[in-house]
């Protein structure tokens, strides 16, 4: 953890469990090209930060899943007052926003156990990172660290997220080339079951267009997203490709071809402790 990080708030980085690592090194790969690629994570930000409300004077608030830190600035931004934390699973994430961004603080860290100490946090905020993990282990982390009348504002991806190239991919072979995701429904369910006050829980489909399927596996390999557990490692064959393309292209419209997000916006309360 960068020395900066008051004590106060911070206790020591747990190690990261290796099902997470790729994810991490993938992620850490992607540090130097993410932003050129990062369309889509910039927009639905954008619409997340709409959730952080301007009445609160919040003393810490921490940015979790930070990337690059281009969000992470905008909302210490947000909060001139507050000591703004970003944290990433990817070292070389964090690393690249801290020499971008030496004026806030940053660390390496697992959302599902994180780094902080009960009750210090005002609010968390997560743009497209929460969808990598368990959700109610999520919840309780964050619930953890929030303190009472703390605020969680965040942005996730639900069931249908990038339905075009999947599709697209089942008819090249069998194999897993798209990150399947629990409907919104499913986790709303389980917002409802954990010991936050749900205010919010919106679904919006949000979509990319690309000239070409090259242009769109480049982007993904860009942004570090093209991460799937289960699928099969090889070379990208020009049969394959053009098979791919011949597949995708049933989707083309007048902007391109589609590659559609569906995005839940979540704001949700830590309740205030009754005396």
């Amino acid at each position: 953890m960068h020395q900066r990080v008051t004590s106060s708030v911070a206790e020591a980085c747990p190690p990261v469990r290796a099902d997470k690592r790729r994810i991490a090194v993938n992620f850490s790969r992607a540090a130097s090209t993410y932003d050129y690629a990062a369309a889509l994570q910039d927009r639905v930000a954008a619409r997340a930060m709409l959730g952080l409300p301007s009445d609160r004077k919040p003393e810490f608030v921490l940015d979790l899943g930070s990337g690059t830190g281009r969000q992470t600035i905008q909302v210490a931004g947000h909060y001139p007052q507050a000591t703004v934390l970003g944290m990433d699973l990817a070292i070389g994430m964090a690393s690249h926003a801290r020499n971008c961004f030496p004026n806030l603080d940053w660390c390496s860290g697992d959302i599902e156990l994180l780094p902080f100490k009960d009750n210090r946090l005002d609010v968390v905020f997560s743009s497209l990172a929460i969808q990598w993990c368990t959700l109610n282990r999520v919840l309780e982390e964050v619930h953890r660290v929030l303190k009472p009348g703390g605020l969680f504002v965040f942005s996730t991806l639900a069931a249908g997220t990038m339905h075009e190239l999947k599709q697209a991919w089942s008819q090249v072979d069998r194999h897993v080339h798209v990150n399947g995701f629990d409907a919104h429904s499913t986790q709303k369910h389980c917002v409802q079951q954990s010991d936050f006050q749900l205010h919010s829980f919106k679904l919006q489909t949000e979509t990319i267009y690309y000239p070409t399927v090259m242009q769109l596996l480049r982007d993904m390999k860009a942004l570090g997203v093209n991460t799937v557990p289960s699928r099969q490692n090889g070379l990208m064959s020009r049969h394959r490709l053009l098979k791919l393309q011949d597949a995708y292209d049933v989707f083309r419209t007048e902007k391109g071809l589609p590659l559609s997000y569906e995005v839940i916006y979540g704001i949700l309360h830590k309740p205030l402790l009754i005396a």
